[in-house]
């Protein structure tokens, strides 16, 4: 397959992930009684498009050069978290950071589950991840303000 196309594949995989990550992430955030202070819509789609780029640069990178090199996919993320900063400098702090890339990890997770046909992987990660994350919102929600 053609180089371009691989590279597209990826950043439209990236941007679905970036696109239900930041989804629930404001729904989490909502829960647990706080604002995630997400752009209008059309900026947050730009960024997640600049940001699923530099993924799916970075995936393909690794994946057509060092396919054992796993590990260096902590750059592409890197990257990912710098432009969020960036993006959010005066709104967010680092756990919206560090949440962003850990929701995309586990929804990545699923959907790379789902898509090679592992249904109980995906399923087990799912609820592990929702019981985990009504753990800390209940947690959260115990706080007074």
């Amino acid at each position: 397959m053609h180089v371009a196309l691989h590279i597209l594949e990826f950043w439209a995989l990236g941007f679905v992930s970036l696109a239900v990550t930041l989804m629930l992430l404001n729904i989490f955030w909502d829960l647990i009684g706080q604002d995630l202070c997400l752009k209008t819509l059309g900026k947050e789609a730009f960024i997640a498009g600049i940001a699923s780029l530099v993924e799916a640069m970075g995936l393909w990178l690794i994946i057509s050069f060092v396919p054992s090199a796993v590990q260096a996919l902590f750059i592409p993320a890197l990257i990912v978290a710098i432009i969020y900063k960036i993006s959010h400098l005066e709104d967010w702090s680092h756990y919206e950071i560090v949440c962003l890339l850990f929701f995309q990890l586990v929804v990545s997770l699923i959907g790379l589950g789902l898509f090679a046909g592992h249904l109980v992987m995906a399923i087990t990660t799912a609820i592990i991840f929702t019981v985990v994350l009504t753990i800390i919102a209940v947690f959260m929600r115990s706080f007074p303000d």
